[in-house]
């Protein structure tokens, strides 16, 4: 048997188990609430000895507080910080500041120095002020009084004394530090003079000054032959002949032959244009072999064969100038890399110049700043002291016993202790009270849960469930176990049950035949047998006469039939359990009882045995094998989960099929049961 594995808790289920857990540690109050009362108890009679060997002190107040004026920046910003007045306060408290006032009380008052030890000095700052309260507590009020003035003027003078000391300290500190800031000066200038005297830093400025000029303007001069060449790579011959001035930028470059080249195009397409307007008039007039009509058509084709010339002309010439512009943007190119390249190693002396003179700057500014905090401390002599005297010592009261205080303390703290007790006592505990946590532990399915009916209970027990009870979510239980077990799946017969427990006391014997009542009642031929040979009570619940039974049965003394009761009609038969033996594991391992069993399976509808609780005795392992299931009892707060445990792995050690758990004796008022209000208002 192995528990389930935990599933994820949704939101209603932890509103069940925080319940469920809340009822369980409501029911471990009720039952050790004497537990409480005797931590409590206990507090309170520590608190009052403690209170009672209190011996009575004196108490007295001083204050101190942060000045409003005075003090440097840096000391009033410290009182920002909430650390510094935790240190204010330890320092009040510490030994070296009591040590120092009972010398001064010697020193003063030599007839007080057999109490010089026994004033308690303690410190608080009062919550969102600048103020520190002083208290002295001692067992003489004049002494105390004395002694707490004493204390914080012990704290004042080693204020004084330690802001002396850091003062002497810092003038130290700066001195050495502006020396060394001096010898840092004199090395970084030194390095400065001496990279300027090696890269001679004041022509190479010069020299930077006209390069950046010459970059400048040679990279000007490319644009301008870039902007020529893309002019010539777009323009076609014709549109440079007719454009002859264009070139670098829109400026015409002399010395070229367009000029005339253009002047001629000009003059040769002027008069092929006559030429052509002639020929057009004339056509009209000549036909195509005059003479004259042929000569104007030849001066025609001339005209335009020289026209051609020239285009072509002015074509080699665009080429060789977009040639030779193409060259000069290549030289241009290496100048202007050459110039880079110079710039750039000028740019890193002057780059490094530049850092050491920095350096220069930031040494003097730090020398300069270092002198300055010196002058001003010689100036100030020491920092201010921004703690003051806000009121001395008041006359020393009778200090407050705490009575109540102290009878709080007893009270919470006994209760606390009282609370881990019971806690304990509920992690020790492993009863089960609900479904819950049955299903928390136990992997068996829950049959049937049967609220708690003690309220029912006379003189003589619980009553069986009679023809109209009145305790209807009682017998509805009863009624959902006898569904559970008639629909029970994979189980194609279930003549004959076993209805056990772990341990005595779990109400087994009462659920055996309330369960034989309720299947009666629908009809079935029940047959109840108390198999309990050692305490069976079958016969005592119903009423009848028990004198005989199974344990005479199984002698072979008597026939069964003889043994059979009636009580409740011809549908519910009862064999009680007859005397009382010792031997009751030898008889029911006793061949007869096959017998009987495969004679009362043909003769009833169901049998149900009634046996004995199986960590009690052996008779219910030895004989749960030959049944066709087990039903296991447990009652809600009283049965432990070990015991069940234990139990049902007696069971599984002898290959019983158990059927599942039946929850006995529940609280209705648990969170799980808020539902078993529906059948008593479905009631008749």
């Amino acid at each position: 048997m192995d528990a389930k594995q935990p599933t994820p808790a949704t939101g209603g289920e932890i509103s069940s188990r925080v319940g469920i857990r809340f009822y369980r540690y409501r029911g471990i109050i009720k039952r050790y609430w004497w537990v409480l009362a005797i931590t409590v108890s206990l507090g309170l009679v520590y608190e009052a000895w403690v209170l009672f060997n209190k011996p009575t002190r004196y108490v007295s107040y001083g204050k101190l507080s942060v000045r409003e004026t005075g003090g440097d920046q840096n000391s009033l910003a410290r009182t920002n910080d909430p650390s510094w007045y935790g240190t204010i306060v330890k320092t009040i408290e510490s030994p070296a500041v009591h040590e120092r006032a009972a010398k001064n009380v010697v020193v003063m008052r030599p007839d007080y120095e057999p109490l010089a030890n026994s004033v308690e000095v303690t410190a608080e700052n009062e919550a969102n002020t600048y103020f520190f309260k002083v208290t002295g507590a001692g067992p003489n009020p004049e002494f105390t009084q004395f002694f707490t003035d004493r204390a914080m003027e012990a704290f004042m003078d080693m204020r004084r004394e330690e802001s002396r000391d850091m003062m002497q300290g810092n003038i130290q500190q700066l001195v050495q530090q502006s020396e060394a800031e001096r010898a840092r000066i004199e090395q970084a200038q030194a390095e400065m003079n001496k990279f300027v005297e090696d890269n001679n830093v004041p022509f190479i400025e010069q020299q930077a000054e006209q390069i950046a000029a010459n970059l400048a303007d040679a990279r000007k001069t490319r644009e301008a032959l870039t902007q020529e060449v893309n002019l010539y790579q777009t323009l076609d011959s014709g549109s440079l002949l007719n454009n002859p001035g264009s070139g670098g930028g829109g400026t015409k470059r002399p010395g070229t032959d367009n000029d005339t080249r253009a002047d001629k195009l000009s003059d040769k397409q002027q008069e092929l244009a006559i030429k052509e307007d002639e020929l057009k008039e004339r056509s009209v007039i000549w036909k195509p072999a005059h003479p004259r009509y042929q000569l104007l058509v030849e001066e025609i084709d001339k005209l335009k064969i020289a026209i051609r010339v020239l285009n072509d002309q002015a074509e080699k010439g665009r080429s060789a100038a977009l040639a030779r512009l193409k060259l000069e943007v290549i030289a241009k190119d290496k100048s202007i890399a050459e110039l880079e390249e110079k710039a750039r190693t000028f740019s890193k002396i002057m780059a490094k110049y530049s850092t050491l003179k920095q350096e220069v700057q930031r040494r003097e500014a730090l020398y300069n700043q270092t002198r300055e905090t010196h002058d001003k401390l010689l100036l100030t002599n020491g920092v201010p002291e921004i703690l003051a005297f806000q009121q001395k010592a008041t006359i020393a009261i009778k200090e407050n016993r705490g009575v109540v205080k102290g009878l709080l303390t007893g009270i919470i703290g006994g209760l606390l202790i009282g609370l881990a007790i019971l806690f304990v006592l509920d992690r020790i505990d492993d009863r089960l009270a609900s479904s819950t946590e049955m299903i928390e532990q136990f992997s068996e399915p829950i049959l049937a849960q049967l609220p708690d009916v003690a309220d029912s209970r006379t003189n003589a027990g619980l009553p069986l469930l009679g023809a109209e009870d009145e305790r209807y979510m009682y017998a509805e239980a009863y009624r959902s176990l006898r569904s559970s077990l008639i629909f029970m799946p994979n189980q194609q017969e279930l003549k004959t049950l076993i209805v056990t427990s772990a341990i005595p006391n779990e109400g087994k014997s009462t659920i055996a035949s309330n369960l034989a009542i309720t299947m009666s009642n629908a009809g079935a031929r029940v047959l109840l047998v108390d198999a309990d040979l050692r305490r069976g009570d079958i016969a005592a619940l119903f009423d009848t006469d028990g004198r005989q039974g199974l344990s005479n049965i199984l002698r072979s003394e008597v026939p069964w039939q003889s043994c059979v009761k009636t009580p409740r009609g011809d549908k519910l038969h009862i064999i009680p359990r007859g005397p009382v033996t010792n031997q009751s594991s030898e008889l029911l391992l006793l061949p007869i009882l096959q017998k009987l069993l495969e004679e009362w399976k043909t003769t009833f509808d169901l049998v149900i045995f009634n046996t004995a609780p199986i960590l009690a005795t052996d008779d219910t392992p030895t004989i749960a094998p030959n049944f066709d299931g087990t039903l296991m009892v447990i009652r809600a707060s009283f049965t432990s989960a070990r015991l069940t445990r234990n139990a049902l792995n007696a069971l599984y050690q002898r290959q019983v099929n158990v059927l599942g758990l039946i929850l006995n004796c529940v609280d209705t008022d648990l969170p799980d049961y808020y539902y078993y209000r529906y059948p008593k208002y479905y009631a008749a």
